[in-house]
């Protein structure tokens, strides 16, 4: 068979070409969200009490609304799982954690003992930038305070204690608070509390003078009655839940 001739195969680019025109460039795909997105969406939705302890997380109606594939769904929930926020049962799914109120008692008792530790070591590190650092904190607090931004004022409260163990610089220690004051921020929201000051008192500023007299004792009794005083504002009656759909929540 001879080959085609040079008509011929011009013929053949127009042809192709031609079709490519008529039929116009094809739609792209849009990008669909990373797991990380995914967790940290989640996450910042459960620790800021927009999504209620009990909601349910289904796979697909989560990916459909964050524009992910349910294996990123799925990996972003195996994540949340292990820090304790999200609970995961056989042929029920996944969850908002729901803790109790022995949980809750036994999370304040844990944090009393591991928090007074962390702060007598920061107290021997304490630094004229880690001071002034814990000093703006403190000022951020109030500004969250008088706009009234709960929400806002328990995650700030929460982040306050974290800079401490970051000042004592002590790893494990700083990973076990670190996962208390998550759990704590979700019992928080699942009980409330009896009267909205219970993060909006002068302790933080009480405690940094703790720190700065160097005072081991002091440090001590400013941590307990702290944590004493969240544990006794909790209020045992869980909160009501959010009326609004899971999309509403997540992207309203």
């Amino acid at each position: 068979m001879p080959p085609p001739s040079n008509a011929c195969l011009k013929l053949s680019v127009l042809l192709v070409s031609s079709a490519h025109k008529l039929s116009g460039p094809q739609p792209m795909k849009p990008a669909q969200a990373s797991e990380d997105a995914i967790y940290q969406s989640l996450r910042e939705a459960i620790l800021t009490r927009k999504l209620a302890p009990g909601t349910r997380l289904r796979e697909i109606p989560l990916g459909k609304i964050l524009g992910a594939s349910r294996g990123a769904v799925r990996k972003a929930l195996d994540r949340l799982a292990f820090e304790g926020l999200v609970e995961q049962e056989a042929n029920r799914g996944a969850s908002v954690a729901q803790p109790t109120v022995q949980d809750a008692e036994d999370l304040f008792t844990a944090r009393k003992s591991i928090e007074v530790a962390i702060a007598r070591i920061a107290a021997q590190n304490l630094t004229p930038q880690s001071v002034r650092k814990l000093e703006k904190h403190i000022a951020r607090e109030r500004a969250a305070q008088e706009k009234s931004d709960w929400a806002k004022v328990v995650a700030l409260s929460g982040e306050f204690h974290i800079l401490i163990a970051e000042i004592a610089g002590n790893a494990p220690l700083r990973r076990y608070l670190n996962d208390l004051v998550v759990r704590e921020s979700l019992i928080i929201q699942m009980f409330g509390t009896r009267q909205q000051d219970v993060c909006t008192r002068n302790e933080h500023a009480e405690i940094l003078a703790a720190l700065q007299s160097g005072d081991p004792d002091l440090i001590a009794r400013r941590i307990e009655e702290h944590i004493d005083g969240i544990a006794a504002g909790v209020n045992l009656n869980p909160r009501a839940a959010d009326p609004r759909t899971l999309e509403e929540i997540l992207l309203g």
